[in-house]
């Protein structure tokens, strides 16, 4: 047997009460050998703890650097910053058969949505086939001020104006830009086909205003193809993710009461919006010639209520309404009323001046 450095053991094996022989020397040699074998499985359980938990931050934190995503953020997602902000422009306009919107910042942010017609292939940071999702990235100061220059420099933006165009253009177009510490804002729309609506409308684009137009929408909406390197404060594409969401709640195309449209949720939908008082909006869907009333609440929550909310309407069996999600976050819910025959409703984001990120155009 080898000779053993008794000194040496004393220190790493429990102090005993009496004169040891060595059948004690063994048993306290296994009492000590135990628990270094517990130290050392909770430090190796710890150790996969640390990494199951750092993977899966990392997992989260990539999803949300390169990719966007349509509905409500995974939970430990961290909100964009700052959660507020001045608006300098703000646009919409079809570049390429894509609809596109940007909002852009006082702060440098330049957040962005693009939706796809069938069959084109999107961008790799795309939400999927149909919709980018909410993307941002930051410009210096500088970049933003070549930008609003850019839209100045047209002279159309010295006053509101609401124009059509004799070429074909979608629904309705529009810029707003900062100018003098408002808001200017020129949207223009398909011309009718009909001379009498048409006069009953909006004047009718110069040539050079149409080409002016659409040359900015180009330039606004894709910034990147132009403005120099130096512009960017930070080119990585990340995912905006909101702090808040409205719900967009209503019974469509006819007018039905809120008491009336609560009636199918689960109890527990039905509390959390009771406790909000929504804004009714109503508006007009349909053609230019066949416009129909419409009417919808708006509600204004949290991420987490309307997490909360989402729960609610998923354990109730509601359908995800399948017209629209694949560009936003919606279900669909029957309704026993004469005036209309289910009602829908949206999680919209919120964007840092307070606006809605709606989708379509």
């Amino acid at each position: 047997m080898t000779d053993l450095d008794y000194t040496s053991l004393d220190r790493i094996l429990p102090a005993a009460t009496s004169s040891p022989d060595w059948g004690d020397v063994m048993s306290r040699f296994r009492v000590e050998h135990g628990r270094r074998r517990r130290r050392f499985v909770v430090a190796v359980t710890a150790i996969a703890l640390v990494a199951v938990v750092s993977a899966s931050a990392l997992a989260v934190r990539a999803f949300f650097i390169d990719k966007g995503f349509i509905g409500l953020p995974p939970v430990g997602a961290t909100a964009s910053t700052p959660k507020r902000g001045d608006l300098v422009l703000s646009a919409y306009g079809v570049t390429g058969r894509s609809r596109n919107k940007v909002w852009v910042y006082r702060d440098g942010r330049v957040i962005w949505q693009r939706e796809y017609p069938p069959g084109r292939r999107e961008r790799p940071e795309s939400a999927n086939a149909h919709s980018s999702g909410l993307l941002e990235r930051r410009l210096t100061p500088r970049g933003v001020e070549l930008l609003r220059s850019e839209i100045l420099s047209t002279g159309l933006f010295g006053r509101d104006r609401e124009l059509s165009m004799a070429r074909p253009v979608p629904f309705f177009n529009y810029i707003h830009v900062r100018n003098g510490g408002r808001l200017v804002r020129v949207t223009w729309h398909q011309h009718p086909p009909y001379r009498r609506l048409a006069d009953s409308l909006y004047p009718l684009a110069t040539r050079e205003q149409a080409t002016a137009l659409q040359r900015l929408t180009a330039r606004v909406t894709e910034p990147e193809s132009w403005l120099p390197a130096s512009a960017w404060r930070d080119q990585q594409v990340r995912a905006y993710v909101p702090a808040r969401f409205e719900l967009w709640y209503g019974a469509w195309p006819l007018d039905v009461r809120l008491s009336d449209i609560l009636k199918p949720l689960p109890a527990s939908a039905r509390e959390l919006l009771r406790t909000k008082r929504p804004r009714r909006v109503a508006g007009r869907v349909g053609s230019p010639t066949n416009l129909v009333p419409a009417y919808a609440y708006v509600f204004r929550v949290t991420t987490e209520e309307a997490r909360s909310l989402r729960r609610a309407l998923v354990a109730a069996g509601l359908d995800v309404d399948w017209r629209i999600d694949d560009v936003a976050l919606a279900y669909r819910a029957e309704v026993r009323h004469p005036n209309a025959g289910a009602i829908t409703i949206t999680f919209v984001p919120i964007l840092p001046h307070g606006g809605p990120a709606a989708p379509g155009g």
